[in-house]
């Protein structure tokens, strides 16, 4: 963004906050002090259920040209598909993350093995473990979401997963302390975050679970009060150049999905080559259930 700020003459500044939550809180009470953010689902899905679809303004795609280097699958992603007010951007995935020196996991299975006992973090969200419970089983998050069966079948892979946990992990950078003071030997997580550790001579790796697991893919959306949309698009346009979105591949270590990739896109942690490998979790689905998911998680944790 400083390149373009340089190219462009307009400065970009960034504020930083927790959560997609907080996100939309805090643009939705100061709708003229933003123009643009990269927001997961549950951001678009707050937009619908809480503010009437309009902090966000309807993409229009012929002021990002360069959205063409983006493969074609991913312009339909679950997450942009049917979706006017996102733009895809990178693919971010919850996996496992494991200190090859004290462990060896492929599956969710593996982390139930009795040799990984009290070694285990996993995170302390019931959508995440919900929806990754899910993926272990084999099970669509839809499916589940409307068979009582087929959610209790859910429920008690949760309480399965919980068996070899130590403590649970709400952020980032608590799972990311674990495995650097080899608290943990399996962390549930990031494989951007995975990659950092191994920047830093941890000894880490990250996998995509055999049967899966869910996804926090990011989009970008344009803040409808926005009055330098103009501005914004260019910026956009100029992040989707290909030497561009490899350079922000390689500088925040989520894949930008680029058509015919190079290596230092397809050798990323989290690459994945189709969206349909990953778990997407359909908000409509989940906030019915969320409040019960909540319960059942704490009971398992207790």
């Amino acid at each position: 963004m400083e390149e373009w700020s340089e190219e462009s003459g307009i400065d970009v500044t960034h504020q930083e906050v927790a959560d997609d939550t907080e996100m939309v809180e805090l643009i939705a009470a100061n709708p003229n002090e933003f123009d643009f953010t990269n927001p997961v689902s549950w951001a678009f899905e707050l937009n619908r259920l809480e503010h009437d679809e309009e902090l966000f303004a309807e993409i229009d795609l012929e002021q990002v040209p360069n959205y063409d280097n983006v493969d074609d699958a991913w312009h339909s992603a679950p997450l942009v598909e049917d979706n006017p007010y996102g733009i895809f951007y990178y693919i971010s995935t919850q996996g496992l993350i494991y200190n090859t020196e004290r462990a060896d996991v492929s599956s969710w299975e593996d982390i139930k093995d009795d040799e990984y006992g009290d070694e285990v973090t996993l995170q302390n969200s019931a959508v995440s473990r919900f929806g990754n419970s899910c993926a272990s089983l084999g099970y669509d998050i839809t499916e589940v979401a409307n068979d009582d069966e087929l959610f209790e079948d859910a429920i008690d892979e949760m309480e399965e997963q919980h068996q070899n946990v130590f403590t649970y992990w709400t952020a980032g950078d608590e799972f990311m302390r674990l495995l650097r003071e080899e608290q943990a030997s399996v962390s549930e997580g990031w494989g951007g975050r995975a990659e950092n550790l191994q920047e830093d001579g941890h000894p880490v790796e990250y996998v995509i679970p055999e049967e899966g697991c869910i996804t926090w893919s990011t989009a970008f959306a344009v803040v409808e009060a926005s009055d330098k949309k103009e501005d914004v698009y260019d910026l956009l346009n100029f992040i989707y150049e290909r030497e561009n979105a490899v350079e922000l591949t390689l500088d925040h270590k989520y894949p930008i999905p680029l058509e015919d990739p190079p290596e230092e896109i397809t050798e990323r942690a989290e690459y994945t080559e189709q969206p349909d490998e990953l778990v997407w979790i359909d908000w409509s689905d989940i906030v019915p259930l969320q409040q019960e998911l909540e319960q059942r998680h704490n009971e398992i944790l207790s």
